[in-house]
Protein backbone atom coordinates (compact mmCIF):
# COMPACT_ATOMS: atom_id res chain seq x y z
CA UNK A 1 0.00 0.00 0.00
CA UNK A 2 1.28 3.74 -0.93
CA UNK A 3 1.67 5.83 1.59
CA UNK A 4 2.53 8.60 -0.20
CA UNK A 5 -0.34 9.72 -1.59
CA UNK A 6 -0.27 12.27 -4.59
CA UNK A 7 -1.33 16.15 -3.78
CA UNK A 8 -3.92 15.72 -6.18
CA UNK A 9 -5.88 12.69 -4.68
CA UNK A 10 -5.87 14.23 -0.84
CA UNK A 11 -7.77 17.65 -1.62
CA UNK A 12 -11.33 16.86 -2.42
CA UNK A 13 -12.37 18.76 -5.46
CA UNK A 14 -14.43 21.41 -4.15
CA UNK A 15 -10.90 22.62 -2.29
CA UNK A 16 -8.94 22.21 -5.27
CA UNK A 17 -10.26 25.78 -6.66
CA UNK A 18 -8.78 27.84 -3.39
CA UNK A 19 -5.04 26.59 -4.07
CA UNK A 20 -3.31 29.96 -5.27
CA UNK A 21 -1.43 28.55 -8.37
CA UNK A 22 -4.44 27.77 -9.93
CA UNK A 23 -6.50 30.76 -9.45
CA UNK A 24 -6.90 33.11 -11.92
CA UNK A 25 -7.50 37.01 -11.64
CA UNK A 26 -10.71 37.15 -11.73
CA UNK A 27 -10.92 34.66 -8.51
CA UNK A 28 -8.81 36.89 -6.55
CA UNK A 29 -10.53 39.95 -7.83
CA UNK A 30 -13.74 38.40 -6.37
CA UNK A 31 -12.00 37.74 -3.14
CA UNK A 32 -10.59 41.40 -2.95
CA UNK A 33 -14.03 42.65 -3.65
CA UNK A 34 -16.10 41.05 -0.77
CA UNK A 35 -12.80 41.82 1.52
CA UNK A 36 -13.13 45.39 0.36
CA UNK A 37 -16.85 45.71 1.18
CA UNK A 38 -16.64 44.10 4.76
CA UNK A 39 -13.87 46.76 5.26
CA UNK A 40 -15.71 49.42 3.54
CA UNK A 41 -18.88 48.32 6.09
CA UNK A 42 -16.67 48.50 9.04
CA UNK A 43 -15.59 51.92 8.37
CA UNK A 44 -18.65 53.42 7.42
CA UNK A 45 -20.07 51.58 10.83
CA UNK A 46 -17.66 53.16 13.13
CA UNK A 47 -17.57 56.73 11.30
CA UNK A 48 -21.48 56.56 12.38
CA UNK A 49 -20.88 55.23 15.77
CA UNK A 50 -17.98 57.91 16.44
CA UNK A 51 -20.36 60.73 14.86
CA UNK A 52 -23.00 59.78 17.29
CA UNK A 53 -21.18 59.73 20.36
CA UNK A 54 -19.38 63.46 19.70
CA UNK A 55 -23.16 64.76 19.36
CA UNK A 56 -24.61 62.87 22.61
CA UNK A 57 -21.00 64.11 24.44
CA UNK A 58 -21.60 67.31 23.07
CA UNK A 59 -25.30 67.57 23.93
CA UNK A 60 -24.16 66.40 27.58
CA UNK A 61 -21.24 68.84 27.91
CA UNK A 62 -23.49 72.45 26.78
CA UNK A 63 -26.43 71.58 28.92
CA UNK A 64 -27.66 74.57 30.74
CA UNK A 65 -27.36 73.79 34.60
CA UNK A 66 -30.39 75.99 35.33
CA UNK A 67 -33.30 74.71 33.28
CA UNK A 68 -31.48 71.54 32.64
CA UNK A 69 -31.90 71.60 28.49
CA UNK A 70 -29.52 69.60 26.50
CA UNK A 71 -27.07 71.31 23.92
CA UNK A 72 -28.77 75.01 24.65
CA UNK A 73 -25.20 76.90 26.19
CA UNK A 74 -23.78 78.90 23.54
CA UNK A 75 -19.93 80.04 24.04
CA UNK A 76 -20.29 83.54 24.81
CA UNK A 77 -15.92 84.18 25.15
CA UNK A 78 -13.18 82.46 26.19
CA UNK A 79 -10.48 83.22 28.54
CA UNK A 80 -6.78 82.04 28.30
CA UNK A 81 -4.50 82.31 30.91
CA UNK A 82 -1.27 80.44 30.25
CA UNK A 83 0.03 78.20 33.28
CA UNK A 84 3.95 77.76 31.87
CA UNK A 85 6.34 75.73 30.36
CA UNK A 86 8.10 72.74 31.04
CA UNK A 87 10.49 70.28 29.85
CA UNK A 88 10.49 66.93 30.05
CA UNK A 89 13.59 64.46 29.31
CA UNK A 90 11.88 60.87 28.30
CA UNK A 91 14.01 58.57 26.52
CA UNK A 92 15.66 59.93 23.48
CA UNK A 93 13.45 63.07 22.96
CA UNK A 94 12.96 66.01 24.83
CA UNK A 95 9.47 67.49 24.79
CA UNK A 96 7.87 70.69 25.54
CA UNK A 97 4.78 70.89 28.13
CA UNK A 98 2.97 73.95 27.39
CA UNK A 99 -0.61 74.43 29.53
CA UNK A 100 -2.82 77.05 29.90
CA UNK A 101 -6.30 77.35 31.87
CA UNK A 102 -9.08 78.21 29.76
CA UNK A 103 -12.17 79.66 30.68
CA UNK A 104 -15.34 79.33 28.23
CA UNK A 105 -18.70 81.86 29.47
CA UNK A 106 -21.99 79.87 28.39
CA UNK A 107 -24.70 81.66 27.71
CA UNK A 108 -28.30 79.48 27.48
CA UNK A 109 -30.42 80.53 24.43
CA UNK A 110 -33.68 79.33 26.44
CA UNK A 111 -33.34 81.22 29.77
CA UNK A 112 -30.27 83.10 29.48
CA UNK A 113 -28.29 82.04 32.11
CA UNK A 114 -24.62 82.16 32.06
CA UNK A 115 -21.82 80.11 33.18
CA UNK A 116 -18.67 78.78 33.02
CA UNK A 117 -16.62 75.73 32.37
CA UNK A 118 -12.81 75.65 33.40
CA UNK A 119 -10.04 73.26 32.29
CA UNK A 120 -6.34 72.93 31.76
CA UNK A 121 -5.58 72.44 27.89
CA UNK A 122 -1.63 70.68 27.72
CA UNK A 123 0.28 70.43 24.44
CA UNK A 124 3.20 68.20 24.14
CA UNK A 125 5.91 69.76 21.45
CA UNK A 126 8.89 67.73 20.76
CA UNK A 127 11.83 70.10 20.54
CA UNK A 128 15.00 67.75 19.82
CA UNK A 129 16.61 64.43 20.55
CA UNK A 130 19.03 64.05 23.36
CA UNK A 131 21.95 62.47 22.89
Amino acid sequence: MNVFLDRQQTLPHNLKCLELENMVFSDLGYYFLICGIWVAIFIVFWAVLGFLLYLMVDRKLRACPNCKRKASGIIEHTELEPLGKQIEHSGKESVQISSEKVTDHFECKHCHHTWERTYIRKERIPIGKKY
